[in-house]
C-alpha cells in the first residue's frame, strides 16, 4: 500500500493542476492593456521589450506584414511621431492555453492621436493577437490590426439551417 500511495502522490505532483487559469488570464489581459503603453511612453526600448523577438505584425497597410523586431523596428521607430496616443479598447475577449502560458485575443478600439500638431481619429480599429510568457514575462508573439470596409468584399448570401 506504501508504494500505492507513493505512485500516487508522485502522479498528482506530475499533474499541471497546479496552473491558476484565472490568475494568467488577468496577467494576461493586464498585458493586453499594456501594449500600447510603449506609444504614450515614446519608447523604443519599451516597444522592444513588448514584442517577441520572433514576433508577427500584421497593420492596416497591405505593406505592413513583419516578422521579426528587425523588421517591426523601423515601423515602430516611424510610429513613434504620433503624438497624444490615446486607445479606448472595447469587447475585449481572451482565450487561454490549458498551460496558462500563452492567450489568444480579439478586441475593438477606437484611436485618437495628432501628426504634426493635427488631430485625428479611427474608429473600430480590429485588433487580435497572441501574448506568451517568456522568462517570466508577456510577449507579444503576433499582432493583427484591420479595419473593417463598408458591405460586403465577397458578396455571399446568408442561409439559415
Amino acid at each position: 500500500i506504501v508504494y500505492f500511495l507513493s505512485i500516487s502522490l508522485f502522479l498528482f505532483s506530475c499533474n499541471d493542476s497546479s496552473v491558476d487559469i484565472e490568475k494568467a488570464k488577468i496577467e494576461a489581459k493586464t498585458a493586453i492593456a499594456g501594449q500600447f503603453d510603449f506609444w504614450a511612453n515614446g519608447s523604443l526600448e519599451q516597444a522592444k521589450s513588448t514584442f517577441s523577438s520572433d514576433a508577427v505584425l500584421i497593420g492596416t497597410d497591405e505593406a505592413e506584414y513583419y516578422t521579426g523586431w528587425d523588421e517591426i523596428k523601423p515601423s515602430i521607430v516611424g510610429q513613434l511621431s504620433i503624438e497624444d496616443p490615446k486607445f479606448s479598447p472595447r469587447d475585449l475577449n481572451i482565450f487561454m492555453s490549458a498551460g496558462g502560458d500563452m492567450a489568444s485575443y480579439t478586441q475593438k478600439l477606437d484611436f485618437t492621436f495628432s501628426v504634426a500638431g493635427e488631430p485625428g481619429e479611427i474608429k473600430d480599429v480590429r485588433n487580435s493577437g497572441v501574448i506568451k510568457k517568456v522568462d517570466g514575462e508577456w510577449k507579444i508573439i503576433q499582432i493583427h490590426w484591420s479595419m473593417g470596409v463598408k458591405g460586403q468584399v465577397v458578396e455571399y448570401e446568408m442561409k439559415e439551417e
